[in-house]
């Protein structure tokens, strides 16, 4: 993959198994929640080079070009991360999507369900081994909670996000048609419906 010489492995310890602890990702929408998804989903395309598309058994006469050299791509975990906010986006609709018709639903699904299954794969394929025991909360709980303080190997999010924000294009690029006409794309689902 492009990225693969920039990227470094570490430990990590963090598991999201007490539902009273949010990260700065979840809740309900707000100010600080939406800045850190733009934040995260900023880079999520780059301009990759003729050698790379080929690379990755690409083949530059049907892939896209941008108006300002190489190729429009971008890496398997924006596409997920992307995935995951379209899924946020939803949970949430009555804030994102408030005046939605059934035909904007209907595509939203059939968005989702593309989402659904993505993030599945990228589960499967990188399968996370780390062990869940389970403990009662209180004398009263209905359920066990899940819990874990197993260590995974994880990849180091800011230096690959740096390589990923040095080669970014925005989220909105100039592309070329086959035609050779330069057209702006939204490449942002929000934008294609409106709110």
């Amino acid at each position: 993959a492009p990225a693969q010489s920039s990227i470094n492995y570490e430990t990590k310890n963090e598991y999201a198994t007490d539902h009273s602890k949010y990260s700065v990702y979840s809740g309900p929408p707000n100010e600080a929640n939406n800045q850190a998804w733009e934040n995260l989903i900023q880079p999520t395309f780059f301009a990759a080079t003729e050698r790379e598309i080929i690379w990755a058994h690409g083949t530059v006469s049907d892939s896209v070009k941008l108006a300002t050299g190489g190729y429009i791509a971008a890496l398997g975990v924006y596409h997920e991360i992307h995935c995951l906010r379209q899924l946020r986006l939803f949970l949430y609709s009555d804030v994102y999507y408030p005046n939605l018709t059934e035909a904007n639903v209907r595509y939203l699904q059939g968005h989702l369900d593309h989402c659904l299954e993505t993030l599945r794969l990228s589960l499967m394929c990188n399968a996370d081994l780390s062990l869940y025991t389970f403990r009662w909360d209180s004398e009263n709980a209905t359920r066990p909670l899940p819990k874990s303080n197993s260590s995974r190997k994880c990849v180091e999010w800011d230096r690959l996000e740096l390589w990923a924000r040095k080669r970014m294009v925005p989220l909105t690029p100039m592309l070329l048609r086959t035609t050779g006409k330069v057209e702006e794309v939204h490449l942002r689902l929000r934008r294609i419906i409106s709110t």
